[in-house]
């Protein structure tokens, strides 16, 4: 990912919250006839290793997933934050071109295969944290248990290790600041919840510069 030095962002917190916050990645890896992609949700476990682990899974009748067993180089998760295009009628001057600001995690590492105890570990805390924030969110328990244990063998789960990060925060720090300023202010009166955390972002990358 081409990552100019001002676009890095700005803490590792920064990095995590993204993808906290943004959890529906795509997992790509390399095949015989080109690259596999599949959507998923992932969940990131920041002290797991120095950069962090993600787990999530995938039905075995995809594909993609024997392709994984079988992979031995890096598998990639991508995850997209807040993002926007900016008319050039919003700068002051109206003088700079359009663009799109947004942010994106790349994830690099090898992937390590759940047994049957990982996975049902891990789905179930896939759930609590998704229905986390759903008043009376519903509970694995509220289910037979055998009615997802046996739905657990069509089921692949895995890790990635993260041992390579990219992260581009491209929120106009590379522009004038009055230009910057005058995106976040747009953006901040919008009613897309998506455009005002991109504002907030774009104001915190850019209200200390000179």
């Amino acid at each position: 990912m081409f990552v100019r030095q001002s676009w890095l962002p700005q803490s590792q917190q920064d990095v995590q919250d993204l993808i906290t916050n943004n959890p529906w990645g795509m997992l790509v890896s390399n095949g015989s006839d080109g690259p596999n992609v599949t959507n998923l949700q992932f969940v990131l476990y920041p002290t797991r290793s120095e950069k962090g682990v993600l787990t999530s899974h995938l039905a075995r009748a995809n594909a993609h997933a024997a392709a994984l067993q079988q992979l031995t180089e890096p598998a990639l998760a991508v995850f997209h934050g807040p993002s926007s295009y900016v008319t050039a009628s919003w700068y002051p001057g109206r003088d700079m071109p359009p663009t799109v600001y947004y942010t994106a995690v790349h994830c690099y590492g090898p992937l390590l295969f759940h047994d049957h105890a990982q996975l049902r570990e891990s789905l179930e805390d896939l759930t609590v944290r998704s229905e986390a924030g759903i008043p009376d969110g519903w509970k694995t328990h509220e289910i037979p248990d055998a009615a997802i244990q046996r739905r657990l063998p069509a089921i692949l789960g895995f890790e990635l290790t993260i041992e390579r990060l990219e992260a581009k925060f491209k929120l106009g720090q590379d522009e004038p600041k009055r230009d910057a300023m005058a995106v976040a202010e747009r953006l901040l009166k919008s009613t897309n919840p998506q455009d005002v955390a991109l504002g907030a972002m774009v104001y915190r990358y850019n209200e200390a510069r000179p």
